[in-house]
């Protein structure tokens, strides 16, 4: 069954919206998989507070993080052994918010193509909402490798981008992919 990407068609800039204005709430399977792995607490997390102190595992400099680079690089080993799941998250949600909103069009078609998986993708919205910038207070005060994004945001091309999201995505456990899918839905 071929894969409809019709509803990334015709997007248009949104730079000049408020990016939180439309933000949808995280599903409960979401927020409990994000709990357990930041250490928030299912009060707070209702509350929609940001803990006050996060482990300290959570916090730890990333500066040793090797370069990110293609097409095998250290980076992988390091994103998968050397980082927490927070941290992990964290990465993800930066690189996607460095990125420009048709780049984010072409990671979402193949994440699409990543997952294989018309019962999952279908359930994937589009519009703008889908392309806003991700909301990164619930991982405020979580480290992630600064030299990452910077490098992702200014010297990767559109396709290498794609690279390391899908090499981050597959080397991701299930509750993770689980997450990442979670905030497309």
């Amino acid at each position: 069954m071929p894969i409809d990407y019709s509803k990334f068609d015709n997007i248009e800039d949104s730079d000049d919206e408020v990016a939180t204005s439309s933000r949808r709430a995280p599903t409960q399977a979401s927020q409990g998989a994000e709990r357990q792995g930041s250490g928030i607490s299912a009060e707070a997390a209702a509350a929609g507070a940001v803990p006050a102190k996060i482990p300290e595992e959570h916090r730890k400099p990333l500066d040793d993080a090797p370069p990110l680079e293609l097409p095998e690089g250290a980076f992988l080993q390091y994103y998968t052994e050397k980082m927490t799941p927070p941290q992990r998250m964290q990465t993800l949600v930066q690189l996607w918010n460095s990125a420009e909103q048709d780049e984010r069009v072409e990671f979402l078609r193949h994440l699409i193509d990543i997952i294989d998986n018309p019962a999952i993708s279908n359930k994937i919205k589009g519009g703008q909402e889908i392309l806003k910038d991700l909301d990164t207070n619930f991982y405020q005060g979580v480290t992630f490798p600064h030299t990452w994004v910077e490098h992702f945001k200014e010297k990767l091309s559109v396709t290498d981008k794609k690279i390391v999201f899908e090499k981050l995505f597959n080397s991701l456990d299930t509750a993770e992919r689980g997450l990442v899918v979670g905030t497309l839905m």
